[in-house]
C-alpha cells in the first residue's frame, strides 16, 4: 500500500526528533571524567560574574586554560589554547560565521599530587602575559609533583621548561625584565620517625602517628624549605640567580591563597611571611564570627610552627639584593583569623615608593595607651610608605560582616601614588570600583563607579589595546543545564555569541533536568539544593532519592555535585535515583550543627514526599568532608531515616579523631574543644561520652559505605568501621592510598564514584551490575545483608 503524501510528510518530520533521541544515552562517570572543564577564566562564579579570560596587553590574544581526565593513563591533561581577537570580532560581526577552532600552545599530562581544595584541578596555573603579548609564562606540574616554570610561544611554536626540574616553583611574579619566583627541592620533606636509639628502637615522644606508621607517605603535609630566585629575560640562557638569606620553611598548600608581588624597580618582593613569634598585645585582634578558638596566644609554642596551618604571618619586604626580610606591619594578616571574604592582595606604586595590602590588623600599640585608637577589626585596605614603614588604613572591616555584605576583591594605584582605587565585591557578586585619595594624613574616598555585573577586565592593569574600541569580553558561559561554553560579548554592540564548546560529544547525552529547590525546615528556616530528576522521570511516579550535602552553585552546570569524591548526582539520575544536593549551612562549631543539619535532612525528604516525588522509606544520603559529622549523627540520631549511607574522608569530632591527630598542630584540638565545650580527659571525658559519635554507634542501622582517602584518612575512619564491624553491622571500607581529599586522578574518581553508585543501587533497588569484575564486590555485600537482617531481628525490627 502506497503511503500517502501526508504520511510520507509527517515520516519526515519526525524521524529526525525520533533519530536524535534513540541517539541519546545516559550520562556516566566516565562521561564526567573526560569532560572538558575551563580552568582559566574559572566558570565558579554565576555567569553575570564569571571571570573574563585572560588578554594579552597589546590585546590581540585570548588565552584560556582547560582540563580533563584522560582514563587510559590515569592522567589529568592540561592545555592552553590561544584565540585571535580579530577572529573573535570577526565572529561577532558575521552571524553566518561558525564557531572558532583555538590555537594549542601547550599541553601538560600529569595528575595534582596534593591539591585538597580544588575539584577538578589543573596541572597547568598561573598564566602570565609577556609585555610584547608573544609569550606566556605559567607553573606546570611534573610526574614527580613538582611544579616548573614554563614559557609558551603564543603562535603555537613550542613552549619548554625554564627552571630545574628537581625544584618545585610555588610563587612567581615578573616585570618586564626580571622573573622572580620561589622553589624547593623535591623529595627533602620526608619527617623523620623519631630520634634513633640504635638499630632496634626510636624515641618518638612528641612525633606525629602517621609519621610514625608511614613515614615518607603523607609527604604533602610537611613544611617544605623555599628558596628565592629570579633570572633575566633578556639572558640568551635562562640562570636562576639564588637570593641569599632566605630560607623559609613552608606549608606550599597554602601559599595560593596569598601575594607575591615583585616591585616596579625589582629590589623587592613583597609577600606575607610567617611570623616568628606572637607578641603579647596581638592577641587584641578580634577573630572572625565563630573563629574565637584562633585568637592569638603569646603562650602557645605550637602557633608557630611550621607545620601548622594557622600560623601567624604578616606583610613583609624581601631585599632581592641581600635577602633581608623587613615586615611591612607590626600586625597580622587577617586571614588566618577566620576572615576569608576579603582577599588577600597586594598593589605597587610605579615608583615602588608605597604599596598597598588588603585584609590586614593595623598595628596597635603594645601599651594600650592610646586606647581609642586601637582597632581589634581588620584594616580592608591599607598602605605602607618606603622607607618609612609610615601606614595607612584607607577603611575598616565592618563588624560581624556577612557574606552578603561587601568585601575587596582586588587594590590598585590610580593615576598616582596618592590615588588608591578598590575593587569591591557585593553578596550578590557585582562589582564597584571605589576611589580614595591621600588628603594631608589620612585617605579619603572621592569616588564610586557605577554597579558592574562583570569584573572589569582591565582592572589594576594599564594596557595598549589596538585600536579604539572596547575589545570584546571572553567568559564562561553555563547553567544547571547548561555545560559550560566559551562566548564573547562586544561591549560596543552588546552582541554576544558562543565561540567555542570544548565538549561536543555531550550533545547526544541525555542529561536529566536539574532545578533550583527551596524548602522550610519545621522550625521556619528556609533551605536551597540542587534537584536532580532522574532521565526517564515520569510524573506522578514516586523515585528513590539520594541526598547529598556540602555546597551547591545554582548557576553552574550540575555534574557530580559539587566535588568527585563520592558525589555522582547526574550519574545516579541516569540509573533512576531522583538527587538532592543541598548547600549546608555555614559551620557553627557547636552541637547544635549537627542537629540543624539533621532537621535539613528530614524537612527535604517530607518536602519531596508531599509532593509526589520520592518514596520516603527508600532514601540514601552521602556525606563528604565535614559533612560526613552530620550523616554519622543522622545515623545514629534517625536510624529509620536512610535505607544507605556514604561517608568519604570526613571528620565526626570524635574520640579517636583526637587522639589521632595529637599531638600535633592544634587545628583539630581547638575545633573539637570548641565543639564540646571541654578536652576529652578528666571531668571533660562525660561531656565526650555522651556527645561524641563513636560512643553511640550501636544505633546505627543502615549499612555504611567508608572512603579512606590516603593513610591519615585511614586511621581517623578506623574508629567508625571498626566499631561497626566489631558489632556485626554492614559496611563496606574502600581505600585510595595516595588519594587527595577532593578525587583528582580518573581510576580514584572511577572508583569512588560509580563504586558509590553500585553501592546505593544494590541497597536501594536491588540492583546489581552483572560486569564478572564485580562479581566478589556482590557477594560480599549479600553476606552484610545478611548481618543486617540479623542485626535488626536482634532489635525486634523487621
Amino acid at each position: 500500500m502506497k503511503a500517502s503524501p501526508f504520511c510520507v510528510l509527517m515520516l519526515s518530520l519526525v524521524w529526525p526528533i525520533y533519530s536524535a533521541l534513540s541517539q541519546q544515552r545516559a550520562f556516566s562517570v566516565v562521561d564526567d571524567i573526560a569532560m572538558v572543564r575551563f580552568s582559566d577564566p574559572s566558570p565558579e562564579e554565576s555567569d553575570a560574574a564569571a571571570k573574563s579570560a585572560s588578554m594579552s596587553p597589546d590585546g590581540r590574544h585570548i588565552a584560556v586554560v582547560t582540563t580533563r581526565g584522560l582514563l587510559d593513563s590515569n592522567r589529568i591533561e592540561s592545555r592552553i589554547s590561544v584565540f585571535a581577537v580579530s577572529d573573535i570580532q570577526r565572529l561577532l560581526r558575521d552571524p553566518l560565521q561558525k564557531s572558532i577552532q583555538p590555537r594549542l600552545v601547550a599541553t601538560i599530562a600529569s595528575f595534582p599530587h596534593h591539591e585538597q581544595t580544588v575539584p577538578y584541578a589543573p596541572v597547568i596555573k598561573d598564566l602570565r602575559w609577556s609585555a610584547n603579548g608573544k609569550l606566556l609564562y605559567f607553573r606546570g606540574e611534573s610526574l614527580r609533583g613538582a611544579y616548573q616554570l614554563y614559557r609558551a610561544n603564543t603562535d603555537g611554536s613550542g613552549f619548554h621548561r625554564l627552571t630545574p626540574e628537581t625544584f618545585s616553583v610555588n610563587q612567581f611574579d615578573m616585570t618586564n625584565s626580571r622573573v622572580v619566583y620561589t622553589s624547593a627541592r623535591i623529595g627533602l620533606t620526608i619527617p623523620e620517625r623519631g630520634t634513633i636509639l640504635n638499630a632496634d628502637a626510636l624515641d618518638v615522644t612528641g612525633s606525629r602517628l602517621i609519621n610514625i606508621l608511614f613515614p615518607g607517605q603523607m609527604a604533602s603535609y610537611e613544611p617544605e624549605r623555599f628558596t628565592l630566585s629570579f633570572f633575566e629575560k633578556n639572558e640568551s640562557k635562562t640562570v636562576p640567580h639564588h637570593v641569599p638569606g632566605f630560607s623559609v620553611a613552608e606549608l606550599s598548600t597554602l601559599l595560593h591563597f596569598l601575594p607575591f608581588r615583585v616591585s616596579p624597580d625589582r629590589r623587592y618582593v613583597l609577600l606575607t611571611a610567617p611570623a616568628e613569634s606572637v607578641p603579647d598585645h596581638w592577641r587584641q585582634y578580634d577573630p572572625a564570627p565563630s573563629f574565637e578558638h584562633r585568637r592569638l596566644s603569646s603562650n602557645d609554642p605550637d602557633l608557630v610552627k611550621a607545620n601548622n596551618p594557622l600560623r601567624p604571618r604578616r606583610y613583609s619586604l624581601i631585599d632581592l639584593a641581600t635577602g633581608k626580610l623587613t615586615p611591612l606591619l607590626d600586625s597580622p594578616n587577617a586571614w588566618i583569623l577566620g576572615y576569608f571574604a576579603d582577599s588577600n592582595n597586594a598593589a605597587w606604586a610605579d615608583d615602588s615608593s608605597r604599596v598597598l595590602v588588603t585584609n590586614t590588623f593595623y598595628p596597635q600599640a603594645p601599651d594600650e595607651a592610646n586606647a581609642s585608637e586601637q582597632h581589634p577589626e581588620p584594616c580592608a585596605v591599607a598602605s605602607v610608605d618606603l622607607p618609612n614603614l609610615k601606614p595607612r588604613c584607607l577603611f575598616f572591616e565592618t563588624k560581624h560582616a556577612t557574606s552578603t555584605s561587601v568585601h575587596v576583591d582586588d587594590v590598585s594605584f590610580g593615576h598616582n601614588r596618592d590615588e588608591a582605587q578598590v575593587l569591591l565585591r557585593t553578596g550578590g557578586a557585582q562589582y564597584v570600583v571605589k576611589t580614595y585619595v591621600l588628603q594631608g594624613k589620612d585617605w579619603k574616598p572621592v569616588a564610586e563607579g557605577p554597579v558592574m555585573d562583570t569584573k572589569p577586565l582591565t582592572f589594576g592593569a594599564p594596557r595598549t589595546h589596538s585600536g579604539s574600541k572596547t575589545p570584546p569580553r571572553v567568559f564562561v558561559k553555563q547553567g544547571l543545564n547548561e555545560r559550560p561554553t566559551l562566548w564573547a560579548k562586544d561591549p560596543n554592540t552588546g552582541a554576544a555569541r558562543q565561540i567555542w564548546d570544548p565538549n561536543p560529544q555531550l550533545q547526544h547525552v541525555n542529561l536529566g533536568e536539574a532545578s533550583v529547590y527551596h524548602w522550610k525546615d519545621e522550625s521556619g528556616s528556609g533551605w536551597t539544593g540542587g534537584l536532580v530528576k532522574p532521565v526517564s522521570y515520569v510524573a506522578g511516579q514516586r523515585y528513590p532519592l539520594v541526598i547529598q550535602m556540602y555546597q551547591f552553585h545554582e548557576n553552574q552546570f550540575l555534574t557530580d555535585g559539587t566535588d568527585p569524591t563520592a558525589f555522582a548526582a547526574r550519574q545516579l539520575a541516569s540509573a533512576g535515583f531522583m538527587v538532592l544536593q543541598i548547600r549546608k549551612r555555614p559551620s557553627v562549631l557547636s552541637e547544635e550543627d549537627p542537629k540543624v543539619h539533621l532537621e535539613a535532612y528530614r524537612s527535604a525528604i517530607k518536602s519531596l514526599s508531599d509532593a509526589g516525588l520520592v518514596d520516603a522509606s527508600n532514601v540514601g544520603v552521602v556525606g563528604f568532608s565535614w559533612t560526613c559529622w552530620y550523616v554519622i549523627n543522622a545515623l545514629i540520631k534517625a536510624p529509620q531515616l536512610f535505607r544507605a549511607a556514604t561517608i568519604a574522608d570526613g571528620l565526626d569530632n570524635s574520640y579517636m579523631q583526637y587522639l589521632i591527630f595529637g599531638p600535633g598542630p592544634p587545628v583539630t584540638h581547638e575545633q573539637m574543644d570548641t565543639i564540646r565545650g571541654t578536652s576529652p580527659f578528666a571531668a571533660g571525658l562525660q561531656k565526650w561520652v555522651e556527645d561524641a559519635p563513636g560512643f553511640h554507634l550501636d544505633q546505627v542501622q543502615t549499612p555504611v559505605r567508608i572512603e579512606a582517602i590516603n593513610p591519615s584518612s585511614i586511621l581517623q575512619e578506623w574508629e567508625l568501621y571498626a566499631s561497626l564491624a566489631m558489632q556485626h553491622k554492614p559496611v563496606d571500607m574502600i581505600y585510595f592510598p595516595a588519594g587527595t581529599h577532593i578525587h583528582q586522578r580518573p581510576l580514584e574518581r572511577l572508583e569512588s564514584q560509580q563504586g558509590n553508585i553500585d553501592w546505593l543501587r544494590f541497597w536501594m533497588q536491588g540492583y546489581e551490575d552483572p560486569a564478572p569484575r564485580k562479581r566478589a564486590q556482590y557477594e560480599r555485600w549479600h553476606m552484610l545483608k545478611e548481618s543486617l537482617k540479623r542485626d535488626r531481628s536482634g532489635m525486634g525490627i523487621e
